[in-house]
């Protein structure tokens, strides 16, 4: 593949970023499917797609990286960039919650959030300077839905990609002038591995909490029925996106990029309407 793209994504183990790191590879992409745990937790699934990757004859490394620790992010892109650069970084890894806030502590807050916004940030610091010397380079967000809109009982989560967007923008500014863009996905509703990997709560407290106790069991039994019916989107069209925004050509392109029906809609006029704002509020600070 003459135009193919050097990716490093982080999270491949399961879920979208597993997913996408294979489709990308089935591309011709360079593919270094990054993940906690390869000789640990995750072992098997490491193993599972290098054997995948040697198999169909795919460029598909899994390398050791994990988002909360700063020098194994350090090691790890030191690692591809010895090994002839990075020209896209895919942020993807992850935790959710699931459930009444109350019963997750302040330190599994801070667990969710060590992930889903200090991992990026993490491996921004040690992507972004080869980047700058390079004067190119693409990062790439799986953010979600739940980054413009909530729903009850995913407090935590809803709040950590609320941050990881506002992270994502406001860097945006400061990186494309230096030919780095930014781009954020917003994935709706779908059946992946999110509820298996979620961090579990810490204490039961639904037996204090009445009617908003049958809220929650009510939306988790929606969910789970929607997911058995096959309700929930297909992850494929996520992993599509990614994969489209990786190869698109370099130059001027929305920032986020919504994914699925339940989400296309709302939080596509949200973006827009922040987008007017926000340019308002640049202009005024002679920003734009």
């Amino acid at each position: 593949m003459s135009n193919a793209k050097r990716v490093l994504i982080t999270g491949a183990s399961t879920g979208f970023g597993h997913a996408t790191a294979k489709a990308l590879a089935e591309k011709g992409h360079v593919v270094f499917a990054t993940m906690r745990g390869v000789f640990g937790k995750n072992a098997e699934n490491a193993a599972a797609l290098e054997a995948w990757a040697k198999t169909g004859g795919h460029s598909l490394e899994v390398l050791e990286l994990d988002v909360t620790d700063e020098a194994s992010v350090n090691k790890a892109v030191a690692a591809v960039v010895d090994k002839g650069g990075i020209d896209v970084l895919i942020n993807n890894a992850g935790v959710g919650t699931w459930g009444i806030d109350e019963s997750y502590t302040v330190a599994q807050a801070q667990q969710v959030f060590d992930v889903n916004l200090f991992g990026a940030m993490r491996v921004n610091r040690a992507v972004v300077p080869h980047f700058r010397s390079s004067g190119k380079g693409r990062i790439i967000y799986t953010s979600s839905g739940l980054g413009r809109i909530v729903l009850p009982f995913m407090a935590i989560y809803t709040a950590s990609k609320f941050a990881l967007e506002a992270f994502a923008e406001a860097t945006s500014h400061e990186l494309s002038p230096l030919g780095i863009e930014s781009v954020i996905i917003q994935p709706g509703a779908y059946g992946t591995t999110f509820h298996g990997n979620a961090v579990p709560a810490a204490t039961d407290v639904t037996g204090d909490y009445g009617e908003t106790t049958k809220r929650f069991e009510a939306f988790a039994g929606a969910f789970a029925q929607r997911a058995q019916s096959g309700g929930l989107g297909d992850p494929t069209e996520v992993t599509a996106a990614i994969v489209e925004q990786v190869e698109r050509a370099a130059g001027k392109h929305p920032l986020r990029h919504t994914v699925g029906q339940d989400v296309k809609q709302g939080v596509t006029l949200i973006n827009q309407t922040c987008e007017q704002v926000q340019g308002h509020l640049l202009s005024a600070f002679g920003l734009k």
